[in-house]
């Protein structure tokens, strides 16, 4: 449809930009073509999802959490069950063929695996770079296409782990490196059509988010924050979805699954997903960081099981407390994301000056 064509209010036929549309330069041409009137378009009902409400198709991902908190198992949880068209978690799920890029740990991945029932996900153990001269993302475009051809049908899901892995030579603190990954994943996209997820590390700073430049989340299209309690207990949720809503959760330990033993009849053993029931999920609902400002209320708590903002922020914004930031600006935004986490969580209420204890 070209805007020629488009019939506007007050308008017969509004003449395109220098009168004939065919002497437009061929981009030009390709943009005016893309131009269509808003009153001409129906709102879209139906999301093309993998996992509903987690992981559309074609979109990218990032899924980040910190060390021992079972990335890698929950990512490959959440692959086995596309691969399967397996309802994950009570969410529907689409059946999609998959490629797991194992970049770190390939070597013990077949371990991974064999605590599923007959897997059926393809699986790549070598590392690789997305950056630089030796990016191997067109090579890996190309791969794609022949498991495609030969397949009867594309892959629906990439994993890739890990994007710290797949940096090569490039800076993830640095935005020129982040925006050449981003492109080159859009790439792999754009050539398979598969939803591409990233598995990360948080930062040092946990109240800060994923690891590396800022320019990533701005990027992605979904981000998945994962957090471990006291008692091992690890929680994922939607923290980003661009078109959809967030906080949803899913609750999990990992659970040891023995595969046999070695040469020496020593068992050999690796973890698998074992998901939390609802009703036991609640305390493992809340971040690290913020149930580290949950406990400090605890101790400004009154008999009114009430206490003052002013005294608990300032405890909070402490240096080292929720933010190793020498930063005041810093720590104050961390209380701030705890806070409203609190409060969303419902674990507290604040009015005015004070905050309840729920």
């Amino acid at each position: 449809m070209t805007l020629s064509r488009i019939d506007v209010p007050g308008h017969d036929r509004p003449r395109p930009a220098r009168g004939d549309p065919a002497r437009l330069k061929p981009r030009a041409r390709a943009l005016l073509d893309a131009t269509v009137w808003a009153a001409h378009l129906a709102p879209c009902l139906e999301r093309p999802y993998l996992v509903k409400g987690w992981l559309d198709r074609g979109t990218l991902s990032v899924l980040y959490g910190p060390s021992n908190s079972g990335k890698s198992f929950l990512a490959l949880d959440l692959a086995h069950h596309v691969s399967k068209g397996q309802d994950w978690d009570g969410n529907r799920v689409r059946h999609g063929r998959v490629l797991y890029v194992a970049a770190e740990g390939g070597g013990g991945f077949a371990n991974r695996l064999a605590a599923f029932e007959a897997p059926e996900l393809f699986l790549l153990p070598v590392q690789l770079s997305l950056t630089g001269a030796e990016s191997a993302a067109v090579p890996l475009a190309e791969v794609l296409e022949h498991l495609a051809a030969v397949g009867g049908a594309g892959i629906d899901l990439i994993v890739i782990d890990t994007m710290a892995r797949v940096m090569g030579g490039g800076d993830e603190n640095a935005a020129p490196d982040i925006a050449e990954l981003v492109h080159n994943l859009d790439l792999i996209r754009r050539a398979s059509g598969a939803h591409v997820l990233l598995v990360h590390h948080s930062g040092k700073d946990v109240a800060r988010g994923a690891r590396g430049h800022s320019a990533l989340r701005a990027a992605i299209d979904t981000e998945i924050e994962l957090s471990r309690d006291e008692a091992g207990q690890i929680t994922a949720e939607v923290t980003k979805q661009r078109d959809g809503p967030t906080g949803l959760r899913f609750s999990y330990h990992l659970r040891q699954v023995e595969l046999g033993r070695d040469q020496d009849g020593d068992v050999v053993t690796t973890c698998r997903v074992d998901p939390v029931a609802s009703a036991q999920a609640g305390h493992a609902g809340v971040s690290e960081v913020a149930r580290k400002a949950l406990s400090l209320l605890d101790r400004l708590i009154g008999d009114d099981g009430a206490a003052a903002l002013g005294p608990w922020r300032d405890a909070c914004m402490e240096e080292g407390v929720l933010s190793a930031s020498s930063t005041r600006d810093t720590r104050k935004r961390a209380f701030n994301r705890c806070r409203e986490e609190l409060e969303r969580r419902q674990a507290i209420r604040v009015r005015d000056t004070t905050v309840w204890r729920l």
